[in-house]
């Protein structure tokens, strides 16, 4: 959730009647009645709230339903990234001239943009998916993968055959996204019918049948030749749906899913590392942060994590560390894995929080990188430092 207010009552408190009267008569055609005398915050929501409750049930559940929706993406970070989405909408005249809060910004790009919101929505929290990656020996244009409409009702009816194994997936719909050089797809899969507990007619039914709805994702980026996947079912169903991608939109058989693309040196090198980037990279500062150990004689395993406030850059803490435990050349230990942390330099604007990027890696293929720009940038470092093979 992008706002931490906790139901839609919180919410209503911070927009305006008259913005609540908007969106009350353009999504749902009601007339509500703005006040004449000055109200509370407090008050306000609570006269909103049982107007809201005076409607038919389906109305009234709709409106609760969207308003938490809303909240949702009602952050200046998801704003901004609605209207980059949508370079067409009109921002000052629609939204900015007419809102001083960010819940009042987010409920006018819904009222006036309801279908670029809703398509910002569905990719939204991918960015911030942790994923599979995969190396690809080719790749092709993503015009040419999205050419034919029939190659991606062939793919829906092939994800729906890997679930069936575990009798998921009777019905399958995918959604694109194209985000720069990356081709986005997100599989909405039926899950099996689940017991559920609810209102009948006033009475309480214990077993309410609902079928839920998961997903799986993949990110194709034609650029670093690579294929990400995030799917539920475990290792395996991920590696056959990496495979089905491959084998359906590049012609690759037998992929090896494998394949080894993070590599750490020994504990000595890695505490040389010269963990700098590049100017035009927008990198303030990076530093190791932990590292974990294993024993190459027993199963003894040791875990260095670096604390406190202190503005720490390249290895110097944990190296200090090491050289303290006698750690540092010691033959009888090896790295297991370890987590950098990239920090950002702040926004022209200087307003916000500088953004960081903390990434774990295990080899030979584990990394909990995201999908945002700026995970990229520290993919592209992780390569210049040689930790990231592909």
């Amino acid at each position: 959730m992008a706002s931490h207010y906790s139901d839609q009552r919180d919410f209503i408190q911070h927009i305006s009647p008259e913005i609540i009267k908007e969106y009350l008569k353009k999504i749902h055609s009601l007339d509500y009645t703005v006040p004449t005398k000055e109200e509370t915050r407090e008050e306000s929501a609570d006269r909103t709230m049982q107007f809201i409750k005076k409607q038919e049930k389906v109305v009234q559940d709709r409106i609760l339903m969207e308003l938490d929706y809303v909240n949702a993406l009602s952050s200046a970070n998801h704003i901004e990234a609605l209207c980059a989405l949508a370079p067409h909408i009109k921002r000052k005249e629609l939204i900015e001239d007419k809102s001083e809060t960010n819940d009042e910004r987010a409920l006018l790009a819904y009222i006036n943009y309801t279908k670029e919101f809703d398509e910002y929505y569905s990719m939204a929290n991918i960015e911030n998916c942790a994923v599979k990656e995969l190396r690809l020996p080719k790749v092709k244009p993503i015009a040419e993968l999205m050419a034919n409409p029939e190659t991606m009702s062939q793919f829906e009816k092939q994800i729906q055959g890997i679930y069936r194994q575990s009798y998921k997936g009777e019905q399958c719909k995918i959604k694109t996204f194209i985000d720069n050089d990356k081709l986005i797809l997100r599989a909405y899969l039926e899950d099996l019918t689940t017991r559920d507990t609810a209102f009948v007619n006033g009475k309480l039914d214990e077993k309410v049948p609902r079928r839920a709805v998961f997903d799986a994702v993949f990110v194709y980026s034609q650029d670093r030749k690579m294929l990400g996947v995030r799917a539920i079912g475990g290792r395996d169903v991920v590696r056959d749906l990496q495979k089905l991608f491959c084998s359906h939109f590049l012609g690759i058989q037998d992929i090896n899913t494998d394949e080894e693309l993070y590599t750490l040196p020994s504990i000595k090198d890695i505490i040389k590392l010269n963990l700098v980037a590049d100017a035009t990279d927008g990198v303030e500062r990076v530093y190791l942060k932990s590292i974990r150990l294993k024993s190459r004689g027993s199963p003894h395993k040791i875990y260095i994590d670096i604390g406190g406030r202190t503005l720490l850059t390249g290895t110097d803490a944990i190296q200090a560390i090491l050289k303290e435990l006698w750690l540092d050349a010691n033959a009888g230990w090896e790295a297991e894995g370890i987590k950098i942390t990239v920090v950002f330099r702040q926004s022209q604007s200087g307003k916000g929080r500088r953004k960081q990027v903390s990434v774990n890696i295990t080899p030979p293929n584990h990394c909990d990188l995201k999908n945002r720009p700026q995970d990229d940038v520290v993919r592209k470092l992780l390569k210049d430092w040689g930790l990231y093979t592909a």
